[in-house]
């Protein structure tokens, strides 16, 4: 299956359209769709998820393994699917992106797409220059990590 991998900075116009990545448009419409979902992150970091169906769908999945009436469910929700947007791509591959999610992720005229696998994230440029910075710091102490995790058997899935 297609991944999102990669990274790249597109202008915002005045209306708030953003051209999505080519390579990232080819991974949603191989999953049979013409857009992007977006939504806030869980973690702390000021920027947009992003992701094709697939992904979406293990958010679905995720979310009806909890009790349905539960206040944890009842939080993820909200935020995951209240908060998403089913971004469609026009004509030139352009999503617009709500103006709520561009505020709290601190975007204004550019945006840049970073991928992440079965999902990607959009940050204002700066902003993701100065995670970059300290990823690249923290990620050598990770090696132990990714080494003690078991083999994939399914071929990638999960």
């Amino acid at each position: 299956m297609e991944s999102f991998r990669g990274r790249f900075t597109n202008k915002i116009d005045a209306k708030g359209r953003v051209s999505v990545p080519a390579k990232f448009r080819a991974v949603t419409v191989a999953q049979g769709f013409n857009g992007i979902i977006c939504f806030p992150p869980l973690s702390e970091g000021r920027f947009i998820e992003g992701c094709g169906p697939a992904f979406s769908n293990q958010i679905d999945q995720m979310l009806a393994r909890l009790d349905p009436f539960s206040s944890e469910r009842d939080m993820l929700a909200s935020v995951l699917l209240g908060e998403s947007a089913e971004l469609m791509f026009d004509a030139d591959g352009r999503v617009i992106l709500p103006e709520t999610l561009r505020e709290m992720a601190g975007i204004a005229d550019e945006a840049t797409f970073v991928g992440a696998g079965e999902r990607f994230q959009i940050w204002a440029p700066k902003a993701y220059e100065v995670f970059a910075v300290e990823a690249k710091k923290q990620v050598p102490g990770f090696r132990a990590m990714l080494k003690a995790l078991p083999p994939v058997l399914d071929g990638g899935g999960r």
